[in-house]
């Protein structure tokens, strides 16, 4: 693998936090990228948060102690958040 190309530890973290930050935006705390408005779409933030938690469990004992930690930790986060936004409803 030459040297500027991107290790597959490295992608895995792009996807967790590219998933993290469409969850985030879906529960309203950072600004969606189109509007630069925060938004809240509760439902489409649980299924964020549903794919994140399938991920955690079909790879789990395969990944590295930085990558578990990093999704567990993303997943617990958000399923926080969704749950203290639900609760304002």
């Amino acid at each position: 693998m030459a040297s500027n190309q991107i290790n597959h530890q490295q992608l895995f973290s792009l996807l967790v936090n590219q998933l993290s930050a469409g969850a985030w935006s879906q529960l309203g705390k950072t600004p969606n990228p189109l509007t630069g408005k925060p938004e809240k779409n509760l439902e489409a933030a649980a299924v964020s948060v549903g794919i994140l938690e399938a991920l955690l469990f079909k790879t789990a004992g395969n990944l590295t102690r930085q990558e578990d930690a990093l999704l567990s930790d993303k997943v617990r986060e958000l399923k926080l958040s969704l749950m203290e936004e639900s609760n304002k409803r």
